[in-house]
């Protein structure tokens, strides 16, 4: 038998006054995650590469959009993922941060500079059982780093049940609800 987690604490109100209330530089990005408030750049060409195929995916085989720059409110923190497959038009009316309602998918993609690797250990851990959290059908993890890419899917309270991966360059089995096959050569 597995133990379970110890239940995770919810963001204090006044982390979240704080975050909100921040005035972040042009070219930089924040985020509230894991009780952390991260400010980081903006990323690199590789990265908008692998974004950019992510969004002509969803598009081509499913008619939803990757929408970003939005900010989604997870009862775990505040993240600005790098893509959220939702139908288009799904923010519409919506403030610059909101509640995960008809997202099927979140996508974060690793820097590919070793020196960046805390960022990809909060992509591996905080983040993914916070999009768990905010019940997120699939979360997308292009991991630079390790040369992989890995599908979450399943959400069960602030974990994911099942994952899958992929050698980037491989194709990546998607499950419902976004099934299909994702490609990532060139990633």
């Amino acid at each position: 038998m597995t133990a379970m987690p110890e239940e995770p604490s919810p963001v204090r109100d006044d982390l979240r006054e704080a975050f909100a209330a921040l005035d972040v530089m042009p070219g930089f990005r924040a985020e509230l995650v894991d009780g952390e408030i991260i400010v980081s750049p903006t990323p690199d060409g590789q990265h908008e590469t692998v974004v950019v195929a992510v969004d002509d995916w969803v598009r081509d085989v499913h008619g939803l959009r990757l929408h970003r720059n939005l900010t989604l409110i997870s009862p775990e923190g505040e993240y600005v993922p790098d893509g959220i497959a939702a139908p288009k038009g799904a923010f519409a009316g919506r403030e610059w941060h909101s509640k995960p309602d008809g997202v099927a998918m979140v996508l974060e993609v690793t820097s590919g500079r070793p020196r960046d690797r805390k960022g990809a250990e909060r992509d591996r851990g905080p983040k993914r059982r916070g999009y768990a959290a905010a019940d997120i059908p699939l979360y997308l993890l292009i991991d630079r780093l390790d040369g992989k890419a890995t599908i979450f899917s399943e959400p069960r309270g602030d974990d994911y049940a099942h994952s899958a991966s992929a050698v980037l360059g491989d194709d990546l089995p998607i499950p419902e609800p976004l099934e299909g096959v994702l490609p990532t050569r060139g990633f």
